[in-house]
């Protein structure tokens, strides 16, 4: 693959659901690579659209580009696009190689992993973190605290942070689909498939087969999500405070307002409302579970996860327990009875 294709397919593949005219391109290329010539651009896209790996359409005086997933054999380009990724980051990394190396015969072991990318890989290698994404087959309670064990054994072997988010097919399109601002779509646009790449677009050749429109973004900062989100989202998930107006915000999964309520700690109120929104709405927890090891937030998860479970006892709740039990977290106590006259005050528990 000569470098002006590969430049042109890492740009087009971080902006899916967002077709750029050959100008946008040009310019996202040169973000992305320090160098875009538009010439040699308009002339690659070219050849690709004549062997219908991009798709060029006319938009008034613009000319709109997309990736063509009609082509059977775009998958294929994408994995080659994703493995030079990969050997370009890792080439001068050495650091990085043995302990990715030991992920990936982890996942050579196994038939649970579909396919593995590593997220925000620069900015992650200077906060010595690694971020994964692990698409699964079905996986099982057991799988998933055999998974959190491995990483973090890993962690303790090679001193560093290791976040991971476990996803089956179906929590996999489901967050695709999703609305709301959610991590996996703000994962997307900057992430190398490192493991199983074709599979990792097979995955997202059959989500915008299902019609699903794809919709990456900018990470959140769960820290500084505002109060008018914070009061509208709150509100959207059954816990509306009396008095309070509520003026429409932008939405966002309930994962993420759990942790930024932790984060934000300003309100006990709101550190109530968690089993609330969690009893009376239907969360992933393992989009939970990572978010918690993300921000340091596992220990006051677990405590009002107990919580709620001694209130309104449900088996994904008890599973998500014993899951983050098995790396030792340690439980943060919660006041039970106060949470109790909370969950009842809002219908979430009788």
């Amino acid at each position: 693959m000569d470098e002006t294709t590969f430049r042109i397919l890492d740009a087009l593949s971080r902006e899916i659901g967002a077709p750029l005219s050959i100008r946008e391109l040009t310019k996202k290329i040169q973000y992305l690579h320090g160098t875009a010539h538009y010439p040699n651009i308009y002339e690659r896209l070219q050849t690709l659209t004549r062997d219908g790996v991009t798709l060029v359409t006319k938009l008034g005086k613009s000319s709109i580009t997309a990736l063509n997933f009609e082509n059977y054999l775009i998958t294929d380009w994408l994995a080659e696009m994703e493995l030079r990724k990969k050997r370009d980051f890792l080439r001068d990394r050495a650091e990085l190689q043995m302990p990715l190396a030991e992920i990936e015969d982890y996942c050579n072991d196994t038939v649970l992993t579909r396919s593995l990318c590593i997220v925000n890989p620069e900015k992650n290698m200077k906060l010595n973190r690694l971020e994964l994404l692990f698409l699964l087959h079905n996986p099982s309670v057991q799988d998933r605290i055999g998974i959190a064990r491995n990483m973090q054994a890993l962690q303790a072997k090679r001193n560093m942070k290791i976040d991971y988010l476990l996803l089956n097919k179906e929590e996999f399109i489901a967050l695709l689909k999703s609305e709301e601002r959610n991590p996996l779509n703000e994962m997307l646009s900057n992430k190398i498939a490192i493991f199983s790449p074709q599979r990792f677009w097979l995955e997202i050749k059959d989500a915008l087969s299902r019609g699903i429109r794809l919709k990456f973004s900018e990470e959140t900062n769960p820290a500084k999500i505002t109060e008018q989100d914070m009061a509208y989202n709150l509100a959207r998930f059954g816990y509306k405070e009396i008095g309070l107006e509520i003026k429409e915000g932008e939405k966002i999964c309930v994962e993420y307002i759990v942790v930024s309520i932790l984060l934000q700690n300003e309100n006990a109120r709101h550190v109530e409302a968690i089993p609330v929104i969690l009893a009376k709405n239907r969360p992933n927890y393992g989009l939970l579970i990572f978010l918690s090891q993300k921000y340091s937030l596992s220990g006051r998860v677990l405590g009002l996860l107990e919580a709620l479970n001694n209130v309104k006892p449900a088996e994904e709740v008890e599973e998500t327990i014993k899951i983050l039990k098995s790396t030792n977290t340690r439980t943060v106590k919660t006041n039970l009875e106060s949470i109790r006259k909370k969950m009842r005050l809002y219908n979430a528990a009788e």
